[in-house]
């Protein structure tokens, strides 16, 4: 096999292979997010290898744990139904219950700003978005 041949098809592989190279890049979503770093321990503990949120968690900017499909919140727990990401932007639709009863869908919108740091966009009011920060364990 010639060089050119054998270079061609290095570099075709390459390119291929870097193709599919956004959806490994595509940014985890899995972890604690809280609104400052700072109070990851008062917000969130480790027990059993498992993220607990604390019960005076709201004291310190709340948070929440998102471990695949799941969300869970102090007072809601969502199974993530679909999910859609465009760039750095990511489209939740979630079923979510709270401890009292099961609520209707709810859709998410959340953008990365970087691998920890995250803000949740509400489409009626931007103006309210809320930005969290991934807590490190």
């Amino acid at each position: 096999m010639s060089d050119l041949i054998r270079g061609t098809r290095i570099a075709f592989c390459a390119i291929f292979i870097s193709s599919f190279g956004f959806a490994a890049d595509a940014f985890d979503f899995d972890g604690a997010w809280t609104g400052d770093a700072a109070n990851c321990s008062k917000v969130f503990v480790k027990r059993h290898n498992r993220l607990l949120i604390t019960r005076n968690s709201d004291s310190f900017g709340g948070g929440f744990v998102v471990n695949g499909n799941l969300i869970r919140g102090p007072f809601l727990t969502c199974k993530i139904d679909k999910r859609n990401q465009d760039g750095a932007v990511l489209n939740l639709l979630a079923s979510c219950t709270s401890m009292i009863a099961p609520l209707s869908p709810m859709q998410f919108t959340v953008r990365f700003e970087n691998d920890d740091k995250i803000t949740r966009i509400f489409s009626s009011f931007p103006e309210l978005a809320t930005s969290y920060e991934r807590c490190k364990f």
